[in-house]
């Protein structure tokens, strides 16, 4: 009996070394199921507008310009629509 109680402490010494041993990196579950690593996107897509008498080509520069200062960036070429992507906050 001896011999067997002195293995079983042997055991559970070398567990808890390894336990120590070993680096475990606890993250709180808010941040592990929002941050995973993967770059999200908000997607925008518009197609322009020009009135009588406006420059259609002015007007849709002015319109990309706009977008492009709220941090919109240009995806698609524009035959039907134009679209948008930005980092999703």
């Amino acid at each position: 009996m001896k011999t067997q109680a002195r293995r079983n402490l042997l055991l559970a010494l070398a567990f808890l070394a390894g336990c120590a041993a070993s680096r475990v990196q606890w993250v709180p579950p808010a941040l592990a199921q929002t941050d995973t690593g993967i770059q999200r996107w908000d997607y925008y897509c518009m197609q322009p507008q020009w009135g009588p008498g406006e420059s259609r080509l002015e007007a849709i520069n002015a319109q990309l310009k706009a977008a492009g200062l709220q941090g919109w960036e240009l995806v698609t070429d524009g035959e039907v629509a134009y679209c948008f992507k930005r980092p999703l906050r």
